[in-house]
């Protein structure tokens, strides 16, 4: 048994061979890993918010009101998922709401102007979004510009862009097949919430057992021994890049097929809303360290607190201002949490 180590998982006996712990030294180790894990904190904020809100309004644990509330953190969990990759490699992108509905609107006119099928015109989205993406990761690699100005002069090129191809929003297409495999239901639930578990599974098993995710966060440990060490720091912070730019194109994509139109100015403001969650999830600006199950909890947080001032009959110019001391209460939380550890 190691200094390190409160709860080993054997003992010796006093026959000088090796005897299990009793389960309940074991079931206390656990629960206390559990205790201490940054999305603990998190999880019982948002059990709380949310038990105060049901209290108040009955109505909020509805099941109608339940899965239009997965419906709607899907897109900022999807694009919180490769935000958190990015983030831990230490770098920022202001320009995933601007590409949402850049690639969105691009797939709507592909489809409407040029008589494309949807399916291949979200397919050029995709690509379009990962040549954005790998714009701002060179950009910001090579050129050694804060990645904070380049996405953010991203964010202003993008969104004009996307003024000058349709000043209009796109409405309805044909195409009964696309909307029903991004926005239709499944067993009475949403789609969405399908796309955002099966992206959310993914991400949190590639940030935890693979190179790649070793190599993110050693990256944003400590640049330079990750250089060091052999790791290829400027592809994997431009493979981040790219991934935060096609997971927001996708976010388009499964707006457009809910609403059935797109508006060029669609995702104005979703950054700031996607770093809030990926922030109060437990990942550090600081980078070195991500929680991509944290991500998702502070995307519903966020969701939730939303749902819960609309039900309370709240003024809706107020719902930002609390959003915002929400997430400072949390990032407060988060940083004592990790005072004690």
């Amino acid at each position: 048994m190691s200094a390190t180590d409160p709860f080993p998982a054997e003992t010796p006996s006093a026959a000088g061979g090796v005897a299990p712990l009793p389960w309940g030294s074991r079931a206390r180790g656990t629960v206390g890993q559990l205790v201490g894990a940054r999305e603990f904190a998190i999880l019982v904020f948002l059990l709380l918010i949310s038990l105060a809100i049901g209290i108040a309004r009955p109505t909020f644990f509805t099941t109608s009101n339940l899965l239009a509330m997965g419906r709607q953190m899907a897109e900022i969990a999807i694009m919180g998922t490769a935000a958190t990759f990015l983030i831990t490699a230490r770098e920022l992108d202001l320009s995933v709401g601007s590409i949402y509905g850049f690639c969105s609107l691009l797939m709507a006119l592909l489809a409407a102007n040029q008589g494309i099928d949807l399916w291949i015109a979200l397919i050029v989205a995709l690509l379009a979004a990962a040549a954005l993406g790998l714009i701002n990761g060179l950009v910001t690699t090579v050129g050694r510009i804060p990645s904070f100005i380049v996405t953010l002069g991203m964010l202003y090129i993008v969104r004009g862009a996307a003024l000058v191809m349709s000043a209009y929003p796109v409405a309805r297409l044909p195409h009964e097949t696309f909307y029903e495999v991004l926005a239709g239901d499944l067993f009475g639930i949403p789609v969405q919430i399908f796309w955002m578990l099966a992206i959310v599974i993914v991400g949190t098993l590639v940030f935890r057992r693979t190179t790649f995710g070793y190599w993110v966060q050693a990256t944003g440990s400590n640049e330079t021994a990750a250089r060091l060490a052999g790791i290829p720091v400027r592809r994997v912070k431009v493979v981040c890049f790219v991934l935060s730019a096609v997971s927001a194109a996708f976010a388009g994509a499964l707006s457009f097929a809910h609403l059935t139109s797109v508006s060029p100015t669609a995702g104005a403001g979703d950054e700031l809303t996607v770093i809030a969650a990926v922030v109060i999830g437990g990942t550090s600006l600081f980078g070195g360290h991500g929680t991509i199950i944290g991500t998702f909890l502070g995307a519903a947080l966020l969701t939730i607190v939303r749902n819960g001032l609309v039900q309370l009959g709240g003024e809706g110019r107020l719902q930002e201002a609390f959003l915002g001391g929400i997430i400072i209460l949390a990032v407060l939380i988060h940083t004592h949490v990790g005072r004690r550890r």
